[in-house]
């Protein structure tokens, strides 16, 4: 067998410390120097705050912990979160963004990156952005633990900066009512298009049965001429036979025997001489 022991798992303290360094990057930095103080007094902002939810244990620590008379950490009362607004007057007071389809611009409204539309809608830069959030949360520290135990380490991270998720939350709405606003200015513009191109289309369709009907009446009238010179045709072909007949009825006692030269209900032909 191998002699190799698995990797130790790291404890929540490793994952909220990590989690702490990561943080150091959200929003706009604070001094140094009104940081180092906290730092020295006690181990800072982070240490006070990591008692309220983990009990740190030294890793180097061979000999067993007394059995603690407090209830373990699990069921301690967690202090209640701080007071703030609710979350749906979180921009209450903030005008809604607004959007106007420019005549000029072009391509498909609907493929513009979001980024462009929360550009648009004048969102300014938050002190923890939701995208910031994200990252808190996906972060390898944390990746695989549970979600109560992100919530805590991203609860942490904030509060070092001296935010809280009310930042990034306000973000997330701002954004989602650009995006609605968005929605709102595409929806009145499918609406108004269909409006104008309703009234041009019952238009060039009364043009179009019109003209329809103009050139259906003259096409009836080319058809009309064509079956009117058949009649004719066909009316005179057999006023032409019964004259024919009757021309050759008249000459043919005069011909001896000679074949008639007047033809009959057929087009005329060269007669042939019978003079010898």
């Amino acid at each position: 067998m191998s002699s190799k022991q698995p990797p130790r798992p790291k404890s929540t303290e490793d994952i909220l410390r990590e989690m702490e360094s990561m943080s150091k990057g959200i929003g706009q930095s604070q001094e140094a120097a009104s940081e180092e103080p906290a730092r020295k007094e006690g181990g800072g902002a982070f240490k006070s705050l990591l008692g309220f939810f983990v009990k740190v244990v030294p890793e180097e620590e061979e000999t067993p912990a007394p059995r603690p008379t407090a209830p373990p950490p699990a069921q301690r009362a967690v202090p209640p979160p701080r007071t703030g607004p609710r979350v749906a007057d979180l921009v209450a007071g903030e005008p809604a963004p607004k959007f106007k389809a420019s005549v000029s611009e072009t391509g498909d409204l609907s493929q513009k990156p979001f980024e462009q539309i929360y550009r648009e809608a004048g969102i300014a830069n938050a002190e923890c952005t939701i995208d910031e959030l994200e990252k808190l949360i996906e972060n390898p520290a944390v990746a695989n633990q549970p979600m109560s135990v992100k919530i805590i380490a991203v609860n942490l991270a904030l509060s070092s900066k001296g935010i809280g998720a009310d930042v990034p939350i306000a973000d997330a709405v701002r954004r989602d009512r650009a995006l609605d606003a968005y929605q709102g200015m595409l929806d009145e513009k499918a609406s108004q298009t269909e409006e104008r191109n309703l009234e041009k289309i019952q238009r060039i369709t009364i043009e179009t049965e019109e003209y329809l009907k103009r050139r259906q009446a003259e096409v009836e009238a080319l058809r009309a001429e064509n079956s009117e010179a058949k009649r004719q045709s066909m009316d005179f072909s057999l006023r032409r036979e019964t004259e024919e007949k009757r021309l050759a009825n008249l000459i043919s006692p005069f011909l001896e025997g000679k074949p008639n030269p007047v033809t009959v209900g057929s087009k005329s032909e060269e007669p042939t001489s019978g003079t010898q």
